[in-house]
């Protein structure tokens, strides 16, 4: 026992020497933060870094530490107010508050909240003793007392319904909660109240009156009501427009909805709310269920009304004529409301393709807008023919050229033999000499060029009519204008409303103007077709003298106009270019446009927008050139002309001689017997003056003129040295003569009352009469004296 004891006593010192002894390794602050760090990288810890760097904690101690701070809050915190308690990053807060939140039933997290079912609990009872107090509490004020979530509130105090809180939740607003006593004082409240009623309320007007509860109130209405506790009804639903209607007031309207229903066939809804009833549409549907009653925009309409409508659309589709159906109506109904009454009795009556309605209250049967387009067939076909007699130009299509041209195959080869017999027949008359033989040879060789020329143009037909199929198409010629057409049914329909003719007329217009270009399309082709009718080419000999003839007056008119200064010959040219140069190009340009059925019986008639036509149509080895021609016209040099003239007359097969004396000795002739004709049978002064001196400078220079009336001056001044002087003062007297007459004219038209002016133009005229026929004497005694 002694040697146990010593034994013991001999550790002991030991223990004591080892305690005392002093350490030989010790590891540094550093050491251990990196141990730790390797051991948290090699995942063999699970451990984290506080804030502030001095501590590790582990997150089952983050779990201790969030539980014990939520008891020391009472059973809700804040997770920021935890992250600034606990010293650890806010991410590893919130992991560890979401997996208490999960692991524990108990607990909740709301909006960053850590919340207990005690202090759910505890609020449930504070609830309790306000609701208790009040009768009434209301979430919203919940939510913002307690601030947590509306919805949130609302689930966990219905939890705790009838167990911590005495009362209940509505169940159509689940935004408030009552007592059992609150619901019974206000069901007391709302069931005297609406007892006394008698006569149609608003219900909201009672809400604001007697501080009701919205859906306490409706909810009890709805109850006492459905019971029969209330005599009455509700109309409208939870809206703000619903309306208590006690039965003694509604068994007055029902009778009087009734009765009106019965006597007139309709009901105006805006009667109805005046009656007291605000929403008229649902009231009847729930009033006349087994009745078949149209509803409108502004009314409801009975079968009865609807079936006199039905027999007026009948009546008129059967007898081919039109109804207004509006005097049969209601004036409270609409024209909206109208229209959608006759569209449904043609509906039930399955006429919707035999009439239409016009005006929004005339229904009109489809033959008689039939009969009436037939109204216009023989205006239409004589306007038709009109027109193609006057202008085709503007009538023929594409299509109508490629319906009516003849193949090239046989068409070609019979108006070659034409033009060449009468090329032939040209040559064989020019003949007579050596001379005139080789110009037939040259007039052979032209015509073989043209030949080739109209073979080019025949076989690029295609290719030209592809090219003119791109280009703008023309506007439809136009049949009537709408207001024409009301004027034309004025007359034919009778008692017609106007506004009715009005809409028929602008139906009708697209109709007839569709029809009228039908029509066209038949007279054009008709007429095109037709040996004898206008757009027969006349023949080469006749156009061939035409053209020749024009040719050669140019050319006199030309050298006339050489005796004049530069800005004199610039007037006259722009006035030869105007007529005469124009006639000849309208001629070559009808002759042109015979191939193409667009010729037209005056050729002077054409203006320059129908050329264009005529030329758009073209081949364009034809167009070219008298595109030149055309041009020309515009300009002011009668050279250019004549030799664009040649090069077209050319192209259409014609040969112009120049330099031919025995022509233009009979031209000079020609002109100054058309001129002295005229000089005759003219009294005017202007244009005795105007005759007289052209025809003297044509004897004196043997140059022929064609100058316009404000070149007269000018043309007497040039006759100064080839006249006598007797003459020459006699032209000089009767010109000023002249001058002060058309001076007087002008002012005619002011307001003069002196009486000179009028002496003044009385003596010239009485001048001008003595004197008319000593100028004409000038040249009809020199025609006397040479017969």
């Amino acid at each position: 026992m002694a040697a146990e004891w010593e034994e013991i006593r001999r550790l002991a010192a030991d223990f004591q020497r080892a305690q005392f002894a002093e350490r030989v390794q010790r590891l540094s602050e550093r050491n251990c933060i990196e141990i730790i760090s390797k051991l948290v990288r090699d995942r063999r810890l699970d451990v984290v870094h506080t804030l502030d760097g001095k501590e590790f904690i582990t997150p089952a101690q983050i779990s201790r530490e969030i539980r014990d701070e939520l008891y020391v809050h009472g059973g809700r915190i804040n997770i920021v107010d935890l992250q600034q308690a606990i010293n650890v990053d806010w991410v590893h807060v919130e992991n560890r508050a979401n997996d208490i939140a999960k692991s524990d039933k108990g607990v909740q997290l709301v909006l960053g909240q850590l919340i207990e079912d005690a202090y759910l609990d505890r609020v449930a009872e504070e609830v309790n003793d306000k609701l208790q107090e009040a009768g009434l509490i209301s979430i919203a004020e919940l939510s913002k007392n307690y601030d947590l979530p509306g919805d949130f509130l609302t689930e966990e105090l219905s939890k705790r319904l009838g167990k911590l809180i005495q009362g209940e939740m509505d169940q159509f607003n689940r935004g408030a909660i009552f007592t059992p006593a609150f619901i019974a004082r206000h069901k007391a409240r709302i069931r005297g109240l609406f007892s006394a009623i008698t006569r149609p309320t608003l219900v909201s007007s009672m809400i604001g009156a007697f501080g009701f509860q919205e859906h306490l109130l409706y909810s009890v209405l709805e109850e006492l009501v459905n019971t029969g506790r209330l005599k009455g009804s509700v109309v409208g639903g939870r809206q703000d427009k619903a309306v208590y209607i006690p039965d003694i007031y509604a068994r007055t309207q029902n009778a009087w909805v009734d009765a009106f229903l019965q006597q007139n066939g309709y009901l105006e809804f805006d009667a109805l709310v005046r009656l007291g009833i605000p929403d008229p549409p649902t009231y009847i549907k729930k009033r006349f269920r087994a009745n078949k009653l149209l509803f409108l925009r502004a009314a409801c309409v009975g079968p009865t009304l609807v079936d006199q409508v039905e027999a007026s659309v009948e009546e008129a589709v059967n007898s081919n004529t039109w109804t207004d159906i509006q005097p049969i109506l209601p004036s409270c109904l609409s024209t909206e409301d109208i229209g959608m009454l006759i569209s449904q009795a043609m509906r039930n009556c399955n006429v919707q393709s035999s009439a239409r309605v016009l005006g929004g209250t005339v229904v009109v049967s489809e033959k008689f807008i039939s009969d009436c387009l037939a109204v216009f067939d023989e205006a239409m076909q004589q306007k038709a023919e009109k027109e193609v007699k006057s202008n085709p130009v503007f009538l023929i299509s594409e299509d109508d050229l490629r319906l009516t041209s003849v193949p090239p195959e046989s068409s070609a080869p019979s108006k070659k033999e034409k033009r060449e017999a009468e090329r032939k027949k040209k040559v064989t008359e020019g003949g007579g000499s050596v001379k005139g033989g080789g110009g037939g040879n040259a007039r052979e060789i032209r015509i073989r060029k043209t030949k080739k020329k109209g073979r080019r143009e025949e076989d690029s037909d295609e290719e030209t009519g592809s090219s003119q199929q791109n280009r703008s198409k023309q506007a439809p010629a136009v049949f009537m204008t709408q207001e024409e057409v009301v004027g034309v049914l004025e007359q034919r329909v009778s008692d017609c409303p106007e506004e009715v003719l009005c809409e028929l007329a602008e139906h009708l217009v697209r109709p007839l103007g569709k029809a009228y270009q039908e029509v066209l399309r038949t007279v054009f082709m008709s007429s095109t077709s037709s040996p004898s009718g206008p757009n027969k080419k006349k023949s080469m000999k006749d156009i061939q003298e035409e053209v020749t003839n024009l040719y050669t007056n140019i050319r006199l008119f030309d050298k006339g106009t050489k005796l004049f200064s530069d800005e004199t010959q610039v007037l006259i040219s722009k006035h030869v270019l105007r007529t005469v140069c124009t006639d000849v190009t309208n001629v070559l340009v009808n002759f042109l446009a015979a191939d193409l059925m667009m010729s037209v019986e005056n050729p002077s008639s054409l203006s320059s927008e129908v050329r264009l036509k005529i030329l758009g149509k073209l081949s364009e080895e034809t167009r070219g050139p008298l595109m030149k021609l055309h041009n020309c016209l515009n300009g002011k040099n009668i050279e250019d002309f004549l030799s664009s003239v040649e090069v077209c007359a050319e192209v259409c097969g014609f040969l112009l001689k120049k330099g031919d004396k025995k022509k233009e000795r009979q031209a000079l002739f020609l002109h100054r017997q058309a001129l002295t004709e005229q000089l005759k049978e003219t009294e005017d002064p202007a244009l005795v003056l105007h005759l007289t001196s052209v025809l003297l400078l044509q004897a004196a220079t043997h140059c022929m003129l064609h100058a316009p009336g404000r070149c007269v001056p000018q043309v007497i001044g040039t006759l100064t040295g080839r006249i006598p002087a007797e003459q020459q003062q006699l032209l000089s007297s009767y010109q000023s003569l002249v001058v002060k007459r058309l001076l007087s004219r002008k002012q005619e038209g002011g307001d003069g009352e002196e009486e000179e002016p009028d002496q003044e133009a009385g003596s010239v005229r009485a001048q001008l009469a003595a004197m008319t026929p000593q100028v004409k004497d000038l040249l009809l005694s020199q025609k006397k004296t040479e017969e």
